[in-house]
């Protein structure tokens, strides 16, 4: 029995030979009792979790039929703990991790025509062999004889056996029918395999320079729904968050190497990327370039970037350089409006600056039920109903969606650290076995510009324009404009330490910014702008979870002064590279000095409606 290293991919193709019906709890647009599962842009699919369950099924029948000791599952209480069955060994247990990953099965019928309808049905009473009174039911299908086929595919680990290849290919065989209404003549099929080339995808040489890190611009394109990872409330739900974990990556490619190592121990290469000081950093991936800062504000009724094709939007400003002037003028700051002149209210998340417009970036979340088959009654398990929060791989245009990271890496392993992201990272987060979280990654080096000084000069010469204006006014007294400020803006999450060495803090102070930097410069926090969250995570290394933090939530800003800027700008170009506070390596404490969206007031964005309107009207 040969047991080769070498991953093995298999083509599956499934040809309707009936109607097909896969529950779906999710909201519908047409009138139907039961739905059946749809991508967001109308395909229709056979779910992964659905096909894994019914073929490790088929596979517990054969391996019974020759006398194999196999485990009770669905339940995890039943299920092999130690000493794990055939079954486990391929399929996956509570304690062991799967060795084969399956792909949603899609349609691949052209989209515009129509590919479901909806049936009738109704209960019969079984004791006056009559129709059942309020018992019309209506049940989406797709086209009956359409025979659609449905092709995806499954990667099975060179850990598995021959012996469990050939169980594989003999459950796959005992598959003929599959989702809702199988005794009624529903999801009928016949099932095809092919052996698939593992096609390896050239990786391009990322050139280094003589600096000590190097920094790599990721690309992270989503193939199927994914698990994002957010924490859980109440509920059986699990919160989806906008934005791929930099730890999601950073676990990927842990994983990888340590699986090439010898006895899955760290050799000097891994050392050096994730466990030695000056490690590697694995930034979050975000669907914008940037993320909105605590100070940014927009119409409560309309809001939104303004936009040349889309004029119900009444722009988005930033209320930074305005609150500080205003505060020290000893007046109350309350903006409006500066479309409608009505309330404003606090906005959040990405965007992008294309142009002379913004546009706002964010992800679709799609709520997937799953539910357990009894093996033994072949209907759904009791209280083994689930749900998942997921991000969808399509925007809302049915594009594919690309989020965009950087990872600060040693020069000297940017090689392989490229390699292992396009060839070997294929899947994030949570249930890669049953079809969630297919990525494809591109690499490449970043270009990094230096703007910092620039950065800080726009910032201070905004500020001290409005402060001339006010200064001059008889019923306010403020001193003249002198020294420099700078902003610290959080484009991550960050764990910050107090002062004492061991507590937590929202707010990062002067002291603890300057023990961050080891810089003994005066500085002054102005102004803070900061909310807080709690922080966890798994630790697969361990098998544990990961300490709850306190975080400050990203998009916080903090205002500082200082007399001598000179002296901090050296610190502060090395504080955008490392980040502040802990767990720096998987993405949190990522900043920016001054933002440019802080130059956005409110009086930018009141120019530009104005001159919108002129346009709209002048067509």
């Amino acid at each position: 029995m040969s047991n080769s290293s070498i991953e093995k991919r298999w083509g599956i193709k499934a040809t309707i030979d009936t109607a097909l019906c896969i529950g779906d709890s999710g909201a519908s647009e047409t009138f139907a009792d039961r739905t059946t599962v749809k991508y967001s842009d109308g395909r229709l699919y056979v779910p992964a979790s659905t096909l894994k369950g019914i073929w490790r099924h088929a596979c517990e029948a054969i391996a019974k039929s020759q006398g194999e000791s196999v485990c009770d599952s669905p339940r995890a209480e039943s299920m092999c703990r130690t000493n794990h069955c055939i079954i486990c060994r391929i399929f996956g247990s509570p304690t062991l991790e799967s060795r084969i990953f399956i792909g949603d099965l899609i349609v691949g019928a052209d989209f515009e025509t129509r590919l479901t309808e909806i049936r009738n049905g109704v209960t019969i009473n079984r004791l006056r062999r009559v129709a059942e009174d309020q018992r019309l039911y209506f049940t989406e299908t797709s086209l009956p004889n359409a025979n659609f086929v449905f092709a995806g595919d499954v990667t099975i680990s060179g850990e598995v056996p021959d012996n469990q290849i050939e169980l594989l290919s003999a459950g796959l065989n005992y598959i003929h029918a599959i989702g809702t209404g199988k005794s009624r003549g529903l999801g009928w099929l016949s099932i095809e395999r092919e052996e698939l080339t593992l096609g390896m995808q050239e990786v391009p040489s990322i050139k280094t320079d003589s600096q000590e890190f190097t920094k790599i611009a990721v690309e992270v394109t989503l193939k199927s729904p994914i698990i994002t990872g957010g924490r859980k409330p109440a509920g059986q739900a699990v919160e989806a968050i906008q934005y791929i974990r930099g730890g999601l990556i950073r676990g990927a490619v842990a994983k990888a190497w340590l699986t090439d190592s010898v006895n899955n121990e760290p050799d000097n290469d891994f050392r050096q990327l994730f466990l030695d000081d000056g490690a590697g950093i694995f930034q979050n991936c975000y669907p914008g370039s940037s993320v909105l800062p605590a100070t940014a504000a927009g119409c409560k009724d309309f809001a939104g970037f303004l936009a040349a094709d889309d004029v119900e939007k009444h722009g988005i400003f930033d209320t930074l350089i305005e609150r500080i002037i205003l505060e020290k003028a000893g007046w109350m700051y309350q903006p409006d409006c500066p479309h409608c002149k009505g309330r404003v209210e606090s906005q959040t998340g990405f965007y992008d600056e294309i142009g002379e417009f913004y546009e706002k970036r964010s992800l679709n979340t799609r709520l997937l039920t799953r539910v357990a088959i009894n093996r033994h009654r072949k209907v759904a398990a009791d209280e083994l109903l689930y749900h998942l929060t997921a991000v969808d791989p399509l925007s809302p245009q049915g594009k594919e969606l690309c989020l965009h990271a950087s990872i600060r890496v040693p020069s000297t392993l940017v090689d392989k650290v490229a390699d292992t992201l396009q060839k070997r990272v294929q899947r994030l987060g949570g249930g890669g076995s049953r079809g969630l979280g297919r990525v494809h990654v591109a690499v490449e080096k970043s270009e990094v510009v230096d703007t910092l000084e620039q950065r800080i000069g726009y910032f201070n010469a905004a500020l001290e324009k409005l402060w001339g204006v006010y200064s001059h006014l008889s019923t306010v007294e403020m001193d003249p404009f002198e020294g420099s400020y700078f902003s610290i803006d959080l484009q991550s999450d960050a764990i910050l330490t107090a002062e004492d060495g061991w507590q937590s803090s929202m707010i990062l102070t002067p002291r603890i910014l300057q023990e961050i930097v080891g810089c003994s410069a005066e500085v002054t926090l102005v102004r803070s702008f900061a909310s807080y969250d709690y922080v966890g995570g798994w630790n697969a290394a361990w098998g544990l979870p990961k300490q709850t933090d306190l975080a400050t939530r990203m998009g916080s800003v903090f205002v500082f002064y200082t007399s001598d800027i000179d002296s901090w700008i050296p610190e502060l170009k090395n504080l955008e590279k490392i980040g502040i506070g802990n767990r720096r390596e998987e993405g949190f404490g990522q900043i920016l000095i001054c933002a440019p969206f802080h130059l956005r007031m409110r009086e930018d964005v009141k120019s530009k409606a104005a001159w919108l309107k002129n346009e709209e009207e002048s067509e």
